[in-house]
């Protein structure tokens, strides 16, 4: 059980790339051999790979493997190599925290006005809960980063 929550992330985004790929290889056979175009794949798909890449956002940060800039980390000195990925956890985890919040505003703002998706009829708020959820997957997941890989000296002044 410990394994499939360590790893819900991946199976989560992981099989909603797999389900929008159904979806728009669909949309493409019916195209272009049936010479008939669906309304909804398209919209569906765009709804899924928008969830795959939130919720992916949080099994990258697991494994900590977001694009870097690591000129600074491995030419910056001692100090820089230690500080900086503090600071960009640190940096993660508010902006994570901020989406988070933010998301949670859309989704209940979606429920209240009871909007929903012009093709798929899907609730709105649905389709927003993805933002809250992959954020604060990516905010937990960036803070247990940080206390991982807190430097052991923990002095700010030496090199």
């Amino acid at each position: 059980m410990l394994r499939v929550l360590k790893n819900i992330e991946e199976v989560v985004s992981s099989s909603l790339l797999g389900l929008m790929t159904v979806v728009i290889i669909i949309q493409v056979i019916f195209r272009y051999f049936i010479s008939y175009s669906l309304a909804w794949p398209e919209e569906l798909g765009r709804y899924l790979f928008i969830a795959s890449v939130y919720i992916g956002s949080s099994y990258v940060e697991q494994h900590d493997k977001h694009l870097a800039i690591t000129i600074l980390r491995t030419n910056g000195g001692k100090f820089l190599g230690k500080w900086l990925p503090v600071f960009v956890h640190c940096v993660t985890i508010a902006f994570s925290g901020l989406m988070a919040v933010w998301g949670t505003q859309m989704v209940v703002f979606m429920y209240a006005t009871n909007q929903l998706a012009p093709a798929i009829e899907l609730p709105m708020y649905i389709v927003y809960a993805s933002i809250p959820l992959g954020m604060a997957g990516m905010g937990i997941r960036a803070a247990i980063n940080l206390a991982r890989n807190w430097p052991k000296n923990q002095s700010l002044c030496s090199e």
